[in-house]
């Protein structure tokens, strides 16, 4: 096997969503380096359903989110984790957006457009949004 070497700030090891959020994150300050076991597409988030669920619309609720994730979880999941991420889902969505990631949208009748939310497993109500 080649030696190879690679200099930078940082070096981030996997390539999920976590790993890729804060390459996003770190990028504007540092140099990073990803480290993958493989493509970046080939990891367990992106063969995931594919969505994102967040707090994006007028008849969703933090509350009401939650509530849907802790069931869901079946007693796996930490509250206080749960309720930070999705307090922070609409400001995450947002600086995705900003980056230049293009979620699904659908034209209203008035011509304005919004993103298109899905109802998917564990979930009350339409609040999956895709990429």
């Amino acid at each position: 096997m080649p030696n190879i070497e690679h200099r930078s700030d940082v070096l981030i090891i996997g390539s999920g969503a976590a790993g890729m959020t804060l390459a996003l994150k770190l990028a504007s300050h540092f140099s990073v380096i990803m480290l993958c076991k493989d493509e970046p597409t080939e990891g367990s988030t992106y063969y995931a359903q594919g969505g994102v669920a967040a707090v994006l619309d007028d008849y969703d609720s933090v509350d009401s989110h939650i509530a849907d994730t802790l069931s869901a979880g079946a007693g796996l999941c930490h509250e206080h984790v749960v309720k930070f991420a999705v307090e922070n889902s609409a400001e995450t969505i947002g600086w995705l957006v900003d980056l230049g990631v293009k979620f699904d949208t659908k034209v209203q009748t008035d011509g304005s457009t919004e993103f298109h939310l899905s109802r998917e497993g564990g979930h009350s109500i339409r609040r999956v949004i895709h990429a």
